[in-house]
Formats: structure tokens, C-alpha cells, sequence
């Protein structure tokens, strides 16, 4: 069920850009990238008294998008999360990623100087992975997930081509269903507070 919410989520913002592209005649194109970390709280293993101790994630992501005015701007973006957890009391280790497909729209707070705040609101589907190690044993397994994201931060105009930013994120997908050798099947929740250094390079 899970994988086919994902799919239509990812299918539904695909026509809605493709709509919005055919209706809008684009003031500027550009390119983004960001990079930092995020704080994953600890997590519940489904059907176990012990939680998943998360370490902090390391996270990148690019993007291509069109401001359709001064204020609005839509992308679509590329994700990526990665952290190291671990099953305490037990030695079993995880290693979670994220790739993640997002539709975005943005607005960008008009101000009389170089820096202009924003926030904005993400949707889309992501593939969450686990690694799970016990002393040198490991195994591997994924999940189709559906996606969300809140953004808000600050961009800083260094350039009339050129926006350097420093951004929050609040991300989280449905919860992703995995199956490795010593754990077994379980269901657990992914969520992270991603803090991210980024630029916008508009052409």
C-alpha cells in the first residue's frame, strides 16, 4: 500500500509541474544545492520494547527550478540522508539512507536589502535503505515511501545571479517496512531536523 502511495504522490507532482510549466512563462531558471546534517530522534522498532538510537545524519540535496515571480518559486529536488544507528541493549547496527524525489514551492519574503527570508512546503517519495550489522554479518533491504518537507531560512543575494542560504528543514516519510537477518521484519519511523548551508545560482 505504502509503495503505491508513493508512486502516485511522485506521478501527481510530475503533472502538476508539468502544468504549471505549460501555464507560466518562467522570469529566471536556476540551479540549488545545500549540504549539512540532520537530527533524527530516536526511533520505535515495531513489536519491541527498545528503540533505535539515531546518530546524526549527513545530508545533501540539489534541485532545478523557476521563479514564476519575485516572490513564488516551484523545483523539483534530489535528496539524500545518511546515518548510523544503533539497537541498544542488543550489538546490532544500522545504516539508514534516504534518497528522496520532491516536488517544492517556495515563497521568498520581498525586503528592502540583500537578505530575504522564506519557508515553503515539499511533497514526493523517497527510497529508504537500512544496512544492518552484527558482529561483520550484514544485510540489506529497502523501502518505497511517500514524502514530505517544511522549509523556512534566509537567503542572502550576493549577486543578481547568485543567493547563498542557510535553511531548516523538518522532513519525514511514512513509516518504511525492512526485513534483515537478525532483527527480522520490522517498522520503524523516519524523520529528521536537517540544518543545511546552501547557494542558488539563477540563469
Amino acid at each position: 500500500m505504502k509503495r503505491i502511495f508513493g508512486l502516485v504522490i511522485g506521478v501527481l507532482v510530475l503533472l502538476t509541474a508539468a502544468q504549471v510549466w505549460a501555464q507560466v512563462r518562467p522570469q529566471a531558471m536556476y540551479l540549488s544545492g545545500n549540504i549539512g546534517f540532520g537530527v533524527r530522534p530516536d526511533a520505535n522498532l515495531s513489536g519491541a520494547t527498545v528503540d533505535i538510537q539515531n546518530d546524526p545524519a549527513f545530508v545533501i540535496n540539489g534541485a532545478i527550478g523557476v521563479e514564476l515571480n519575485p516572490m513564488i518559486r516551484v523545483e523539483g529536488e534530489i535528496g539524500y540522508h545518511l546515518n548510523t544507528a544503533d539497537l541498544l541493549p542488543f550489538t546490532n547496527e544500522f545504516t539508514f539512507s534516504m534518497v528522496s524525489f520532491m516536488g517544492n514551492g517556495y515563497f521568498d519574503i520581498p525586503t528592502n536589502s540583500p537578505l530575504r527570508p522564506y519557508f515553503g512546503a515539499g511533497v514526493g517519495f523517497a527510497v529508504a535503505g537500512v544496512e544492518e550489522d552484527v558482529g561483520g554479518i550484514t544485510s540489506t533491504d529497502s523501502d518505497l515511501v511517500g514524502a514530505f518537507q517544511l522549509m523556512a531560512g534566509i537567503g542572502f543575494d550576493i549577486s543578481p545571479r547568485a543567493t547563498l542560504t542557510f535553511g531548516y528543514r523538518y522532513f519525514t516519510t511514512t513509516d518504511p517496512n525492512f526485513f534483515v537477518a537478525f532483527a527480522g521484519p520490522f517498522e520503524t519511523e523516519f524523520t529528521s531536523h536537517d540544518f543545511l548551508f546552501g547557494a542558488r545560482f539563477r540563469f
